[in-house]
């Protein structure tokens, strides 16, 4: 995004403003969402006409954590993503539209049930604090937000997800919160509000993660017979704990 010649890198926030940088990082955005969608296509397009649910989900799984293949440098998704840069944004949105139309005629629903399509932001906590001079509030439109703000208000305006699902190691409600805080404000008048889901965990009890993120907290905790047990009864209520917006 900051590569793009409309990007603004001014900080400054003495005007309201609440559309700083939205196109750009929805264009960005769009890329990004029509580049998936390409893939999953074809990922289900030749998936075996005996695979269960399962089977389409470990595939799914699979393609996003390849590695480029030789000789190509880049990822299937961000060659796809780069080869996207020129495409009109209204085009994106319609290619992207007709493939998921098209998956849910051709797909068995147990597979691909269009009707629950959730979005995911993985690793959200880097979202919650990158690029975070760059965007507005949509409330004040002189607040300062990351780019989850931006991300999120474009994911909530496609109508395509029923909801979302925001998960990492770190990630803090007060970070969901104001994130997603003014746009569920704006979406008020709405007959039916999205449902959001925040992950806080790594979904195991070993690996020193948690530990760190604690201690940022909770400086001297460890020292003690006392402390131990209160770090660990945060660590096993931190594991795979989810909460509901």
């Amino acid at each position: 995004m900051e590569s793009m010649s409309k990007w603004d890198n001014n900080t400054g926030t003495s005007e309201p403003d609440i559309n700083k940088n939205v196109d750009v990082a929805n264009r960005a955005f769009a890329m990004l969402i029509c580049a998936r969608v390409c893939v999953l296509r074809h990922l289900l397009k030749e998936l075996p006409k005996d695979a269960d649910a399962m089977e389409a989900r470990r595939r799914w799984v699979l393609v996003q954590a390849l590695p480029p293949c030789p000789p190509f440098e880049d990822d299937i998704f961000t060659a796809l993503v780069k080869s996207l840069r020129s495409a009109p944004y209204d085009a994106m949105f319609n290619l992207a539209r007709s493939m998921l139309r098209d998956m849910a005629q051709t797909v068995r629903d147990d597979i691909f049930p269009l009707q629950l399509l959730f979005a995911v932001i993985d690793e959200a906590q880097e979202a919650a604090v990158y690029l975070k001079d760059s965007f507005r509030s949509f409330t004040t439109g002189i607040d300062m937000r990351p780019v989850l703000h931006a991300f999120y208000r474009f994911l909530l305006n496609t109508h395509i997800f029923e909801g979302f699902v925001l998960a990492g190691t770190g990630l803090s409600i007060k970070m969901v919160k104001e994130a997603v805080s003014s746009s569920i404000a704006k979406n008020m008048g709405s007959s039916q509000q999205p449902t959001v889901f925040v992950e806080l965990g790594r979904f195991t009890k070993d690996g020193p993660s948690h530990f760190d993120y604690i201690r940022k907290y909770i400086p001297h905790s460890g020292g003690s017979v006392f402390d131990q047990r209160l770090v660990g009864r945060i660590v096993y209520w931190l594991s795979g704990r989810w909460v509901q917006l």
